[in-house]
């Protein structure tokens, strides 16, 4: 009898967030996988291969009609019975053989942020008319799920929560593999860090102008140093004129974990995360973490981080100033996080994964 196939499109394996649940999942949907079904990875041009598996390459960018043509003829070619798309932009000509992995719901809570009114109407018709009409719906958060019901009007049964796990490369750095990374940017240990994109919802203007305040207060403030792609018009200016603010911009992948091994903490303000990735990359790193206590990022840290109302300033520099001046403080977040982070597992994810994909070929 003939395997099933299950196509998993990996066009984004090298995004971040999207990219880095992609990296972590594959490999170890592949340690599963047994004689009673076959994966088969669909991958653009110049990636990378994620596993030396059976993969088909294919010519097309992504939120584009191309794709909408060029998924569907990919699993036709290869016979599949289901299509895992890690995004929302799956091919509505297959959407009754799609699991889609769900990871946030930003383009409907701030679509302020989209610039486009194109691009507003593509998320709002992907998500309100083609993802409720999936074989099934995966999600990183039970806060995305509550999104899902509510938003959506998805049935609570029809969605599984799976968390992504650590990707390897975080772990405690030794002394030296620290200094070496800080060498090569010209830092000193113990600053504050932030680490992700620059959007508007992850709130950096407001982290700025907070350490700003702070930095006024302290003769010994600790410099902020900011890792990640502008997105914001205008705040690169902003940045580049604050002589104790060091933007890094897009840093080599190696580097960050001793990045997040010498600050003092990472500070994470943002307004919407579906799952967040950085305040675990720190916990797992040993890193103190500031994170916001709205959407899911209490999920994430648990009770290791200090958790801030994101829109309230005072809130913010109080935690900052604690870290700073409670050394003890510090050492046990230190613990709690290591200890937090060893619970996120990629088999885990693999495992939940594989079920769903199971129970659709069913």
């Amino acid at each position: 009898m003939t395997r099933p196939v299950i196509a998993i499109d990996a066009r984004m394996a090298s995004a971040s967030g999207i990219g880095t649940y992609l990296r972590g999942l594959v490999p170890a949907l592949y340690q599963l996988q047994t004689d009673r079904e076959e994966l088969v990875l669909i991958k653009s041009e110049g990636e990378a291969d994620l596993h030396p598996g059976r993969t088909l390459t294919v010519k097309s960018g992504i939120y584009n009609l191309r794709e909408q043509m060029v998924i569907p003829k990919a699993c036709r070619a290869l016979s599949a019975q289901l299509l895992h798309s890690p995004h929302y932009n799956i091919p509505v000509l297959m959407t009754r053989r799609c699991v889609v992995t769900v990871h946030d719901l930003i383009h409907l809570k701030f679509p302020q942020f989209l610039r486009s009114p194109l691009a507003r109407a593509y998320a709002h018709f992907f998500f309100k008319t083609v993802i409720p009409r999936t074989r099934a719906v995966l999600t990183v958060s039970e806060h995305t799920k509550k999104d899902l019901i509510e938003m959506l009007g998805i049935p609570a049964g029809h969605i599984t929560v799976a968390n992504p796990g650590v990707p390897a490369q975080f772990q405690p750095q030794t002394s030296e593999q620290i200094a070496q990374t800080l060498r090569a940017f010209g830092l000193q240990r113990d600053y504050f860090l932030y680490v992700g994109n620059l959007k508007e919802f992850k709130n950096v203007q407001f982290l700025v102008k907070g350490y700003k305040i702070l930095n006024e207060k302290l003769t010994d403030c600790p410099p902020l140093v900011i890792v990640g792609r502008n997105f914001i018009p205008g705040f690169d200016k902003q940045l580049e004129a604050m002589p104790s603010i060091r933007w890094l911009k897009e840093v080599e992948p190696a580097m960050l974990p001793s990045l997040y091994a010498g600050a003092l903490g990472l500070v994470f303000p943002s307004l919407y995360e579906g799952f967040g990735f950085p305040p675990l990359e720190a916990m797992a790193c040993g890193t103190p973490v500031i994170c916001s206590a709205s959407a899911s990022l209490p999920e994430v840290v648990g009770n290791a981080a200090l958790l801030i109302d994101p829109r309230s300033t005072d809130s913010l520099l109080q935690a900052m100033l604690r870290l700073q001046q409670d050394s003890s403080l510090r050492r046990d977040l230190r613990s709690l996080g290591l200890q937090r982070a060893a619970q996120f597992s990629w088999k885990t994810l693999a495992e939940k994964t594989f079920s769903v994909y199971r129970q659709c070929l069913n």
